[in-house]
Order: structure tokens, then sequence, then C-alpha cells
């Protein structure tokens, strides 16, 4: 899940919640009903908005298994590389090159 997926998610429970609570301000039902309706459509979207934090969690911790496993892997194989590594060779004079330009 991209880091900003989170964010997404708050602003469009946030969004949501503003449009009910507008919405239910506006329209012509007594007072009680209103808040009565507000209640009701309040807890509605924070079970929403918690199951969306859940699966939230739940993604983020599969990829942060995803990258332990990825460095692991790699410091094995840095490991298993460094192990084996044989010294390298003595570094040999280049020969000397012919002019092969001639000069006017």
């Amino acid at each position: 899940m991209p880091k900003n997926t989170g964010s997404f998610i708050f602003g469009l429970t946030f969004g949501a919640l503003c449009g009910v609570v507008m919405a239910l301000l506006l329209t012509p039902q007594s007072g009680e009903e209103t808040r009565e309706l507000l209640g009701k459509k309040t807890d509605v979207l924070r079970k929403g908005a918690e199951d969306a934090v859940e699966r939230a969690r739940e993604s983020t911790a599969g990829f942060v298994e995803r990258g332990r496993n990825i460095a692991e892997d790699a410091q094995t194989r840095l490991h298993g590389l460094h192990a084996t590594e044989q010294p390298a060779p003595e570094p040999q004079p280049e020969p000397e090159r012919a002019e092969s330009q001639v000069q006017v």
C-alpha cells in the first residue's frame, strides 16, 4: 500500500463525515430526529474508518515483513559472497603501446 493511501482514506472518511453532518443539519427534520440520525451515521462511519485503519495496518505489516525478508536475503547473499571471495589478482602493468600516429 503506498504511503499516501492512509492519508487518502482519512481524507475520504473525514469528507464523508462532513458531508453527512451538513446534509443532516440542512434537512427539514426536528432536532431530536436529526441528532438521532446523526448519531447512527457517526457510528456507521466510525466503524468504517476503524475497518479501513485495520486493513491499512495489516497491509503495512505485510510490506514490512516482505522488506525484512528481502533485507535478510540480501545480507545472506552478501555474507556468502564475502566468504567465497578470493583475493583480487595483482594489477598487471599495461604493455607499452606503439605509437601509430604519424606527426606531420
